[in-house]
């Protein structure tokens, strides 16, 4: 019953049609925005082609690597009621996670969407993965160049100032003068 209010507080998100699946104690539950295609755009979504659920099904929640774009989603296998929630490496779309007193999991994409029985709720962090089978979230973006080190030292804003001069003279190139001629026409 709960998820129906959580469904109703997000009507404003998509006035032109909502639905709730239920699958055990599973519910998953949509607002749509009738602009694309409003004929045969019904939600939750079902993949026609299968691709997604093959590509789960061969590779499991790993899937989600292989993922390019914008999105956030939540991935229900009707085989054993399983769930895993995704969203993308930087986080373009809104997502949010509660959990309930009662110990449920919550997945909205708006903070009020998130039942008041939510005893702690947070930003769905960007990159990351929910699995319900292995119980906590993992972040799946992990591009060689990220670090979540610190330095320890504070940078020097001259060194770093000469640092980007620097740079910016070594793009004194043929082609850094054909950009500026476009940018600034000298007719």
């Amino acid at each position: 019953m709960a998820s129906i209010f959580a469904c109703y507080r997000l009507k404003h998100r998509g006035p032109d049609w909502s639905a709730i699946y239920q699958h055990g104690d599973c519910y998953l539950a949509h607002q749509r925005l009738a602009i694309i295609d409003p004929a045969s755009g019904d939600q939750p979504l079902y993949n026609e082609d299968k691709s997604i659920v093959v590509t789960y099904e061969e590779y499991g929640d790993i899937f989600v690597d292989m993922l390019d774009g914008m999105f956030s989603f939540v991935l229900l296998d009707t085989r054993d009621n399983s769930f895993i929630v995704a969203r993308d490496a930087i986080g373009i779309t809104c997502l949010y996670i509660g959990w309930g007193l009662d110990r449920s999991i919550w997945i909205s994409s708006e903070l009020k969407g998130l039942n008041n029985d939510c005893e702690h709720f947070e930003s769905f962090p960007p990159g990351h993965l929910y699995s319900s089978k292995k119980g906590g979230l993992r972040r799946w973006y992990n591009p060689p160049w990220f670090s979540e080190a610190v330095p320890s030292t504070p940078y020097d804003p001259l060194v770093l100032r000469r640092v980007f001069e620097n740079v910016r003279f070594m793009n004194c190139s043929p082609t850094r003068l054909w950009l500026l001629s476009k940018l600034i026409p000298l007719s």
